[in-house]
């Protein structure tokens, strides 16, 4: 059996790294690599160099010093930036690549638990919901 692989490399949307590339700093797609979350979102500057980031604190409203974002950029460079790939975005119903996104007051509501930290298209959603008209803590 023989798989094609693709050899068109994608290109971050928000830095222009291209896949195998590393991100430019700030970008909004680079990877954490203590969390695996978004890194300009995750918390994890502060809690690696033990800075309180509670609210009313200097950090909660004025971010890491000069200083401390140099030995961030270290403790990042030590443990490995992620380079740029791009992971499809799959419904996890469907497997439909690249759904459209859309937001609800309801997900968890409709959406079982070991789908609630998923991707799914808005057909698999509605699906949810006409499954679970009341919700699926109300199945009898």
């Amino acid at each position: 059996m023989s798989t094609k692989i693709k050899t068109e490399l994608a290109i971050c949307h928000d830095c222009g790294a291209k896949e195998g590339e590393l991100h430019q700093g700030g970008c909004d797609m680079e990877i954490c690599p203590f969390c695996g979350n978004q890194l300009i979102t995750c918390n994890c500057c502060y809690k690696k160099l033990g800075i309180d980031v509670r609210e009313g604190t200097w950090a909660y409203f004025h971010g890491l010093t000069g200083e401390q974002s140099e030995k961030w950029d270290a403790m990042l460079r030590k443990k490995g930036l992620i380079p740029y790939v791009q992971i499809p975005l799959i419904c996890a119903m469907c497997g439909a690549l690249w759904p459209e996104m859309f937001m609800t007051d309801d997900w968890e509501t409709y959406v079982i638990p070991p789908l609630q930290d998923k991707i799914l298209c808005i057909s698999c959603y509605n699906k949810m919901k006409l499954l679970f008209p009341k919700g699926w803590r109300n199945v009898k």
